[in-house]
């Protein structure tokens, strides 16, 4: 893409990671995600809780004690072997942007279909509420992981028919086939994996600094009015967890999170630290700000906001090399709900195929995790400037990298109950 096509699709960037937890869902009021799909259900069915469900399966994902989703008689795979819903429209109900619709528009040529794309800005509060009453009956969803089994539960989404999905297997690094969060890939397939780390001014603070401060840079009193993190709170307190020594991105210790709040309201207090959305591609590429927490893929996305004139070249990203941050993936579903469930795989299966992912990662910026698309190839295509070459992801880094997963309910609350109070700090 040319810089004034970037420039042009990038009016839509807000990080869809950041809107989803910077919204409603981080505001103590909103129930949590079990509680609303029993409100919108009517209470029908398996409660989509997380400690005494009907189903062993549905407890807390963690890369170590892997989930396999329950089966239900109810919701069932489709066939292997149908041919495609023919004239049909792929509905598809994602976040604001989330893919290239020259890509969709290949996918419709070459399938002899239309595509219709309706947008959420919250899981929780907007998604959610329209799937399980059916306001919204889409044929692809994209959820994030640590939502899958509470909506799994609903019966919200078809099992997947693998016949249909060759590229899984064929393209998708190991780790993601049968991921520990939906063991067998019943469910979903991934769409994009990043990690977070520091986005930074590589004019105003040293490369080497970065690597040997680390996290500790943001409470550097040098750099006072000049430090931004997300307004997002699993990113905002991991941030200070990992800083003092903890890798576990869950934690449910309240001497953890205390510690982790003394940080962030010191943080607060003493650099006047901003809390933003969206200040990795923008006042970050401005030069407004010098330091912002950040994730690869909007990282990725702040090379098309430097002003004209200015080279990318001021922008770095820092993960750190032992493994210790945070990394995610994203997924793909087919709802039950799906008028065109073949289609619907077919697209799955499309967006896993090196031609269209890559594609796709070069307009939006989150990298899919296929094995053709590697640092060499981004930065030789151009994709990513060399100083951002830290921004693509590994499968390594998946592996070692700490996952912010589902917290049991309670926890939730902690974790928000400490974002509000670093908020209210002054």
């Amino acid at each position: 893409m040319t810089a004034d096509e970037h420039a042009q699709a990038n009016d839509r960037r807000m990080s869809r990671r950041r809107f989803l937890r910077a919204s409603a869902r981080t505001a103590l009021a909103v129930p949590g995600l079990p509680a609303l799909l029993a409100s919108c259900t009517g209470g029908g069915g398996p409660t989509p809780t997380t400690s005494g469900t009907p189903s062993a399966a549905l407890r807390l994902a963690r890369p170590a004690k892997p989930v396999t989703l329950p089966m239900f008689d109810d919701v069932r795979p489709i066939d292997a072997g149908m041919d495609p819903e023919r004239r049909a429209t792929v509905e598809l109900y994602t976040w604001p942007n989330y893919v290239w619709r020259a890509v969709l528009d290949r996918f419709a040529s070459e399938f002899d279909s239309a595509y219709r794309i309706q947008t959420f800005t919250d899981v929780a509060s907007d998604a959610v509420p329209k799937l399980a009453v059916g306001q919204v009956t889409p044929d692809v969803f994209w959820p994030t992981v640590d939502e899958l089994a509470p909506l799994v539960a609903a019966r919200l989404f078809l099992p997947l028919t693998h016949a249909y999905l060759p590229n899984l297997a064929k393209n998708v690094w190991k780790s993601l086939r049968s991921p520990f969060y939906d063991s067998g890939s019943r469910y979903s397939v991934p769409y994009t994996v990043w990690t977070t780390g520091i986005g930074y001014r590589r004019d105003r603070i040293d490369d080497t600094e970065v690597a040997d401060n680390g996290w500790d840079l943001f409470w550097d009193s040098r750099y006072a009015g000049k430090v931004g993190i997300y307004d997002d709170y699993r990113e905002a307190i991991s941030l200070a967890l990992l800083r003092n020594g903890v890798a576990n991105l869950n934690t449910a210790d309240p001497a953890e999170l205390d510690a982790a709040e003394a940080d962030l309201v010191r943080l607060r207090r003493s650099s006047a630290v901003r809390i933003s959305r969206n200040g990795p591609y923008t006042t970050l590429p401005a030069g407004e700000l010098w330091l912002h927490q950040a994730t690869s893929s909007d990282m990725v996305g702040a090379q098309w906001f430097v002003p004209a004139g200015t080279s990318t070249n001021v922008l770095g990203y820092w993960w750190p090399e032992d493994g210790q941050g945070p990394v995610g993936s994203d997924a793909m579903v087919v709802p039950a709900s799906a008028d065109d469930p073949v289609l619907a795989h077919l697209l799955l299966n499309f967006l896993l195929d090196p031609r269209s992912g890559i594609r796709n990662f070069s307009w939006t910026g989150c990298q899919p995790p296929l094995t053709a698309l590697d640092t060499d190839l981004a930065l030789g295509r151009g994709y990513v400037p060399e100083t951002l070459a830290a921004t693509i992801v590994t499968e390594a880094d998946l592996r070692r990298g700490c996952y912010e997963l589902e917290l049991a309910p309670e926890v939730d609350k902690r974790w928000q109950a400490v974002w509000q109070r670093v908020k209210a700090a002054a």
